[in-house]
């Protein structure tokens, strides 16, 4: 739920910073598709080059991953015989189960701000 609304507050964000319909469709990709890679579906974040880590903070798909990833890999989730592969895997893309409720929090902050800039955004316009 917290990853779909906070994914349509971007997309708000971006259907009001624009004039019509096809620039943003246009644009949805240059949004999106970065998510996929700092979110650490095919690149783990400790192989991303450090000056580009920051961005990955901004993205909620980062953080709605991070909780998949406590729940499927973590201490009380991991098979027995797995453990090292399960902690590695966490290490790997900066995971802190300790963090679980703290990631839950950035995704609702992650909608406020992109809801509440969309909406600025409007009211300039209009």
């Amino acid at each position: 739920f917290a990853l779909g609304v906070a994914s349509a507050s971007v997309a708000v964000l971006l259907g009001s910073a624009v004039e019509d319909v096809k620039t943003a469709s246009e644009l949805m990709p240059v949004m999106f598709v970065p998510q996929m890679l700092f979110a650490g579906f095919f690149v783990a974040a400790d192989q991303i080059p450090e000056y580009l880590r920051w961005a990955q903070y901004l993205c909620s798909l980062k953080y709605a991953m991070n909780l998949l990833s406590i729940v499927e890999f973590g201490e009380d989730s991991c098979q027995a015989g797995a453990e090292a592969q399960c902690a590695k895997l966490l290490d790997g893309n900066e995971v802190e189960e300790d963090l679980a409720w703290f990631y839950i929090l950035v995704l609702f902050g992650l909608f406020a701000v992109f809801r509440t800039v969309g909406a600025y955004v409007l009211t300039v316009k209009a």
